[in-house]
């Protein structure tokens, strides 16, 4: 996908039209009349969100796994 060039809303199915409107809440895409335009600024901040989401459920679930172990070992 271009920054400049759209991608034609007709050519997408209902579950990537889905995903382009949660892309558009979340600031990376410009949804018009006649399809959705990357918005190529914003992506740096998204990423850095998703990357912050995805480090920060791997250490909660390290954090569960370090008390379970502890629940385990300590009986």
């Amino acid at each position: 996908m271009d920054a400049g060039s759209p991608v034609p809303l007709r050519e997408l199915s209902e579950d990537e039209r889905d995903c382009a409107q949660l892309l558009a809440i979340a600031g990376v895409l410009t949804i018009r009349q006649n399809g959705c335009y990357l918005r190529s600024a914003e992506m740096p901040v998204f990423r850095r969100k998703r990357v912050r989401l995805a480090l920060s459920g791997g250490f909660a679930a390290l954090v569960l796994a370090v008390v379970v172990a502890v629940l385990i070992l300590h009986r």
